[in-house]
């Protein structure tokens, strides 16, 4: 088990800092190209620590959540989402800190739909008792407000 830790722990640290390098300088907005990759390498750290359907990942990359979730892929949205920084280990949002990080996040083409989606879900994780579920149902919540245009790793 300390092995996995050690070796998902050094996955995480090797993609952190690929995207950190693929940040646009301050006052750059990332490009939909950068936004992309960024996705791609998001999925490639959190999906091989989950039992997932390729299927299922690519459903939620379009936005799409009418299928019912089974527990890995609930908690492979908490793995982005604390990756993306914008979530505790219990779960809970921080809209506050999702709206700061936006700008390094998301192209400036879907930032205010981006704003609009985390204002309309600031609090939707309370509304759940488990961590991965709570991140899930937020990010469910977050392509419900994105007027067809969220996207997923």
């Amino acid at each position: 088990m300390k092995h996995w830790r050690r070796r998902s722990s050094a996955v995480l640290t090797i993609v952190l800092q690929v995207l950190i390098l693929m940040l646009p300088e301050p006052g750059v907005a990332m490009t939909m190209d950068q936004f992309l990759t960024s996705l791609d390498m998001i999925r490639n750290g959190c999906a091989p620590k989950f039992k997932l359907k390729t299927e299922d990942l690519d459903r939620l990359r379009v936005g799409d959540f009418s299928f019912p979730p089974s527990q890995d892929l609930m908690c492979y949205t908490k793995c982005v989402s604390l990756m993306a920084g914008t979530v505790n280990k219990k779960g809970e949002f921080n809209a506050a800190k999702a709206l700061a990080q936006l700008p390094h996040l998301v192209p400036q083409e879907m930032m205010e739909m981006s704003r609009k989606s985390v204002e309309a879900c600031r609090d939707t994780h309370k509304l759940f008792k488990e961590s991965c579920e709570r991140v899930y149902q937020t990010a469910k919540c977050f392509s419900e407000n994105a007027d067809g245009r969220f996207m997923w790793p």
